[in-house]
């Protein structure tokens, strides 16, 4: 999974392009396909003005070229134009000796051709010589990991304040509870979010739940500090409202998530007289909310823990049919609460 690199790559490309430096060559390979797709869409909208683009600009699928017909349009000089941009999408689908035929044009690349590679879904082999080759060549490489899940808070806040919008920690855990893991979705909500929020203004849980549809009172995240406060009341009232939205929130991910915050509490209490930013380095959590942690772990003992786990356990096994007794999942996740609360 994801280290911060990444991330810290990928903001210097972008100021670079930003601030109009352009390399020769972008190899962008790796499992995530956000970072690959946001550099290579931020080259295509800077390296070219628009009247440069119809002589200028090429765009291609590995599956329907080859090295040598690459390599041909790369020699190719621009058209009244300082450079041309060539972009080849899907790179994965050449064998690695294929794109290892690249390496004698990424030695010396022609300094007035861009050229963006997009290598998705998987990391080039870092044991052939192909990346060590671009960099030499000058060439910017980018390893796009897999964000990992606490990062996401994180990066959508990043992503706010790139757009001189604030998003709090709580609003960014609230919508990355809910969008999961995929990044793509997530900063394309907290864009949409922006648009609607003026310059230097605040998303708020209300911006959130009338544009992404997320209830700022009846959501997983809510839940689960629901239970942690050990309020009943609070706890069962969302789980009603589950109960009558099931699409919006369904029991696999609820249970999922409620999962996820019982592992945590558990390893509040593996981790006690640890200093609190190691706490969450190994917990994996936002510091903001160790406190959070802290408070819901003194309501429930390493046993009481290990015991929610068990029903959660017995939940996930009954919403999937193993049990026979054919209650509904309204039924189901009112009955977990009132065992791991009781």
């Amino acid at each position: 999974m994801a280290a911060a690199s990444t991330i810290d790559d990928y903001k210097k490309l972008m100021a670079e392009l930003r601030g109009g430096t352009f390399r020769p060559v972008y190899v962008l390979h790796g499992e995530e396909g956000f970072f690959i797709d946001r550099i290579a869409e931020e080259v295509e909208r800077l390296a070219l003005q628009e009247h440069e683009r119809d002589f200028n600009q090429t765009i291609l699928y590995a599956r329907d070229t080859d090295a040598d017909q690459l390599k041909d349009v790369c020699l190719r000089y621009p058209m009244m134009a300082e450079r041309q941009l060539v972009i080849v999408r899907e790179l994965q689908a050449w064998r690695i000796d294929q794109v290892e035929k690249l390496e004698p044009y990424l030695t010396k690349p022609t300094p007035t051709t861009v050229l963006v590679l997009c290598y998705k879904h998987k990391k080039i082999d870092g044991r052939k010589s192909i990346l060590k080759t671009a960099q030499k060549g000058g060439a910017a490489v980018l390893t796009s990991d897999k964000l990992r899940e606490e990062k996401l808070p994180e990066v959508l806040v990043g992503f706010a304040k790139g757009q001189k919008r604030k998003l709090g920690a709580a609003e960014a855990q609230l919508l990355a509870s809910h969008l999961g893991s995929d990044l793509g979705k997530a900063v394309k909500e907290v864009e949409k979010l922006c648009l609607v929020t003026e310059e230097g203004g605040a998303i708020t849980s209300e911006v959130i739940q009338r544009f992404v549809g997320i209830s700022k009172d009846y959501n997983v995240f809510e839940l689960q500090n629901a239970i942690g406060a050990r309020d009943a009341a609070k706890a069962q009232r969302i789980a009603n409202h589950f109960a009558a939205n099931p699409k919006e929130n369904p029991l696999p991910l609820t249970i999922g998530a409620l999962n996820n915050f019982f592992s945590k509490l558990a390893m509040v209490h593996q981790l006690q007289g640890r200093p609190q930013n190691e706490m969450a380095t190994a917990m994996k959590v936002n510091p903001y909310f160790l406190k959070d942690y802290l408070a819901q772990a003194r309501n429930y003992s390493l046993g009481k823990v290990v015991e929610a786990q068990r029903h959660l356990r017995a939940c996930d096994l009954r919403s999937k049919g193993l049990g026979g007794d054919g209650a509904d999942h309204g039924e189901l996740l009112r009955e977990l609460l009132a065992k791991v609360m009781g």
